[in-house]
């Protein structure tokens, strides 16, 4: 149910059951855990899009429960643990509906690109679940007054609010999403790959420092950067 390829060292993965809005079971989250760690060795850039109108609605909520909430939990923190230890780029192409763990990929990609009609929602508190794995990563995108009412209100909302809350890199009309996305995979594969990855690996690095430390690790990273070449 999920899709892998990688060539060149460009990954991409389809949530592959549209018929269910992409809807993750149980085998789908343990799988995509699986992928990112893998993914870590082969890709240096990695895009996730959702098969057919929908980006992904989140947990299946139809699927029987089986085991302790901690192992059907587990999987879902081991999940969340491999895309933060991803040393690439990842790229969320979001159409249709991102629902609860959809959020929480969007707010854990790199970057976002969203067709203008795709729609967002944390539902989790209107199914009588505090959002615990969200909130771990949403605190780091908004302030707690906007966190706390799109996780207590459960209301969705669409991209142009999403960009504007900083969920998202970019918002494009949806006749023109798959090219948008498609053109900015193919100018990261025109960029110098090291470059590319020292990136992200500086910004992760940097935003934990003080603000008087940043300019004396910039002068550090930046030299020795310019001697490894």
């Amino acid at each position: 149910m999920l899709k892998y390829k990688v060539a060149d060292r460009f990954g991409e993965v389809v949530f592959a059951r549209a018929a269910a809005g992409n809807a993750f079971t149980g085998e789908m989250v343990r799988q995509f855990g699986d992928i990112m760690v893998r993914a870590a060795g082969e890709a240096d850039v990695l895009t996730m899009t959702g098969e057919g109108a929908d980006f992904t609605v989140g947990r299946d909520r139809h699927e029987p429960k089986s085991g302790t909430p901690f192992d059907s939990f587990r999987p879902i923190g081991a999940l969340n643990e491999a895309i933060a230890a991803f040393p690439g780029i990842i790229i969320a192409g979001v159409r249709g509906r991102a629902s609860g763990l959809g959020v929480g990929l969007v707010l854990r990609s790199g970057i976002a690109l969203a067709s203008a009609d795709a729609r967002f929602v944390l539902d989790e508190v209107a199914h009588g679940i505090p959002p615990m794995f969200i909130m771990e990563e949403i605190v780091e995108h908004l302030p707690s007054k906007r966190a706390f009412e799109i996780i207590l209100g459960s209301r969705e909302f669409g991209a142009e609010e999403a960009l504007q809350m900083g969920l998202l890199s970019r918002v494009v009309p949806a006749a023109e999403f798959e090219t948008a996305l498609a053109e900015f995979v193919a100018s990261l594969r025109g960029r110098d790959r090291s470059v590319v990855l020292a990136c992200k690996s500086y910004l992760r690095a940097v935003k934990k420092m003080p603000k008087d430390a940043r300019p004396a690790f910039a002068l550090v990273e930046q030299t020795k950067f310019a001697l490894s070449r």
